[in-house]
């Protein structure tokens, strides 16, 4: 539908072993681990891969069309990702929407009008607390997790799902038939995930589920919306228009990384969905508000500086007493301001400061989000300083070795 650009996203982890067995199974985009910090990155192409809670944030905002049968589907194969990871003793204590993906096959991509939907489901985040959430140390097996998360993806998608009959009573009717038995199963905490599935499998039996592309059938239950409503239809004339605007907010949103362009993105594909019946006429107006969300990124990112600016000038001091017993060396003022740059640098590069630039997700009517950014700082900072020591320390033991011979 649009030209994302390509993004990373880090998290921490904590057993090396448990994680490489996590990414041998579970491998998406490019990955690097780094295993002094005890961090992963992975690199993403965004144009073959969704975030979950973007496809569902795209569904709510009735933007893309996706047919109750392909929703069911989803959430099946979610459940199958789930059953396959803790089969092969892969345990996900930390999943939720933002860190589940949707990797797409060629020639398959959501749109405003109904298509035909392939991928494969993959995890990230295997051993990162969610730092962004006050019980961020809390575990949770996928296994139970999964079940909340499809109640979220119901509770949100459900009432844009269009079905052949449009009277309140049937629609009722449907749900209470449907999906009803599902979200009981989810609520139930004695029921297991493959009886959801089980449920979900007899629905699809049920209203005769039918994926068939060479007739154009498209991932639907006979009771869907019909395959061919929106084929000629106002929201069909406005994919060109669609995709021009939302690549050009891409270009434009690029000034402020991948998180701006998230935040535009949020803002701008609900104003859009409103006016697609008549989108020829709509000029998107977001310039102010990309400013805007620019300036609040720079007064942070010179509130983090400050914070590791008075920690480090208290750190390096304190650090440097150690090696006073062993080595008499001296440091001048430039070397210390050197040091304190360097230190902030990496600092700022840290997954524990990194990881809040993954989504705008983890902002988003999060109030405290500062706050938990602030906190992260303290807690890393002190390895950095002392690798940063001991690495000057090297470097004029080796430079005094170099002088003397």
């Amino acid at each position: 539908m649009f030209q994302l650009n390509d993004s990373e996203e880090i998290y921490s982890f904590e057993n090396e072993d448990e994680i490489k067995k996590a990414i041998e199974t579970d491998k998406i985009g490019e990955v690097i681990l780094d295993y002094k910090y005890k961090s992963i990155t992975y690199k993403m192409n965004r144009i073959k891969c969704i975030r979950l809670s973007d496809f569902i944030f795209w569904i709510q905002s009735d933007f893309i069309r996706i047919h109750l049968g392909q929703l069911l589907c989803l959430i099946f194969d979610l459940i199958n990702k789930v059953q396959i990871m803790e089969s092969q003793g892969i345990e996900h204590y930390y999943l939720d929407l933002n860190r589940i993906w949707l990797k797409l096959q060629e020639n398959s991509y959501p749109s405003i009008i109904y298509q035909f939907l392939y991928y494969h489901i993959h995890f990230t985040g295997y051993q990162s607390p969610f730092y962004e959430k006050k019980d961020s140390s809390l575990p949770i097996k996928a296994s139970i997790k999964i079940k909340e998360i499809i109640q979220i993806i119901i509770y949100r998608c459900f009432n844009r799902i269009h079905l052949k009959w449009t009277d309140p009573r049937k629609r009722e009717e449907l749900y209470n038939a449907i999906i009803k038995p599902i979200m009981d199963l989810c609520k139930q905490n004695s029921s297991s995930i493959f009886q959801i599935n089980i449920q979900i499998q007899e629905t699809l039996n049920q209203y005769k589920y039918q994926d068939d592309k060479k007739n154009n059938i498209v991932q639907s239950l006979q009771i869907d919306d019909n395959v061919a409503d929106f084929i000629g239809s106002q929201r069909e004339k406005a994919i060109s228009k669609v995709k021009k605007d939302l690549n050009d907010l891409i270009e434009f949103g690029s000034q402020y990384r991948q998180i701006g362009i998230d935040f535009l993105l949020q803002q701008q594909i609900p104003i859009i969905s409103k006016h697609l019946e008549s989108y020829s006429k709509v000029k998107l107006e977001y310039f102010i508000q990309a400013q805007q969300q620019g300036n609040n990124l720079q007064k942070r990112e010179i509130k983090i500086k400050q914070i590791l600016q008075q920690k480090v000038q208290i750190l390096i001091p304190e650090s440097l007493k150690k090696y006073d017993e062993y080595f008499k060396f001296e440091i001048t003022k430039q070397e210390i301001g050197t040091l304190e740059q360097e230190i902030i640098t990496s600092v700022l590069k840290s997954q524990q400061v990194q990881y809040f630039n993954n989504t705008y997700w983890l902002h988003s009517n999060n109030q405290h989000i500062d706050d938990f950014i602030f906190a992260a700082i303290p807690k890393i900072i002190n390895q950095y300083v002392d690798d940063k020591i001991e690495e000057m320390i090297t470097y004029k033991n080796l430079r005094l070795i170099d002088e003397f011979f």
